[in-house]
């Protein structure tokens, strides 16, 4: 090797020396993209790590920073995980939250033993008299002042809790209505006489879902069940429904009353064979809005 060459090799190591360690110091990290950056979302929805996701929950809204996943508002940290029972996940980790006073629970939690849980109950409307209950089942529970019940309930007059929410978690039987958490029977003659989501139909308030919100009066014989007019046998053990009247037999709709001249809610209906409210003659039978007296006549 000549001593040219030798120093040529021995500068060529000498530079690398210094050129490795600067180019090294000189590199740029590794920074994520934004995967959100060019994602529009519509509206009720947020752009979360590319994907938009609901911000609301069976109609419940979540919050500022939270997103709804399998049913249930989440921290975005919180995505994918599934805690045991009586835990909810806060910042991406399973535990125990406590609640009560100023520490509320997220909103598709509830408050139970100050503790929130995820709460079964959301979307579930119960009958009149009962609530719910873990896994989302309807029970009559009884009570005697408001600390028997849950936080979101109160004791009602007949000793049975009953939801706060009013009628949002409330369903009524057929030819009944929701007022202020009571499934009544009210009687009406146009459409104005009822609530928001109702129709009047056969001399009576009905709420818009049901099959025979959509039939006009039925012939006189007749009721309106699941859509059809039909005669529908009555007496004991088998009731009328709604502000119906048994006759000679039959249910008979409040509507005749009116053919009578006689008001629904007046409670008498005219005079026939038969007899009338649960199908059997004697005393008069009271219901949440009106009173039916067998043969009585106006």
């Amino acid at each position: 090797m000549s001593l040219g060459t030798s120093r040529w090799g021995l500068l060529l190591v000498a530079l690398g020396a210094l050129v490795m360690p600067g180019g090294c110091e000189q590199s740029t990290p590794l920074v994520p993209p934004e995967l959100c950056a060019s994602v529009v979302c519509p509206d009720s929805q947020a752009c979360v790590e590319g994907r938009c996701l609901a911000t609301t929950c069976q109609g419940v809204a979540c919050g500022a920073g939270r997103v709804c996943e399998r049913g249930a508002c989440v921290d975005p940290s919180c995505l994918g995980t599934s805690c045991t029972a009586g835990e909810v996940c806060r910042e991406g980790t399973c535990r125990r939250v406590s609640c009560g006073g100023t520490a509320t629970c997220f909103p598709t939690e509830r408050c139970v033993g100050s503790e929130c849980v995820r709460d079964g109950c959301l979307g579930v409307a119960c009958p009149q008299g009962t609530v719910c209950r873990s896994g989302g089942q309807c029970r009559s529970v009884a009570c005697s002042a408001d600390f028997a019940c849950a936080s979101d309930e109160r004791c009602g007059p007949e000793g049975r809790c009953v939801s706060s929410a009013g009628c949002a978690a409330v369903s009524c039987p057929a030819q009944r209505v929701c007022r202020e958490g009571a499934c009544l029977a009210l009687s009406c003659t146009t459409g104005e006489q009822c609530g928001p989501g109702e129709v009047c139909r056969a001399g009576g308030c009905l709420s818009a879902t049901e099959a025979c919100a959509a039939v006009g009066p039925c012939a006189s014989g007749q009721v309106c069940r699941a859509g059809v007019c039909q005669a529908v046998v009555c007496g004991a053990g088998k009731p009328c429904q709604g502000l119906e009247g048994c006759r000679a037999g039959v249910c008979e709709g409040p509507v005749r009353a009116e053919l009578g001249n006689l008001v629904p809610a007046g409670g008498v209906l005219p005079p026939g064979p038969g007899s009338v409210g649960m199908g059997l003659g004697g005393t008069p039978a009271r219901g949440p809005t009106h009173t039916l007296y067998p043969g009585a006549t106006p």
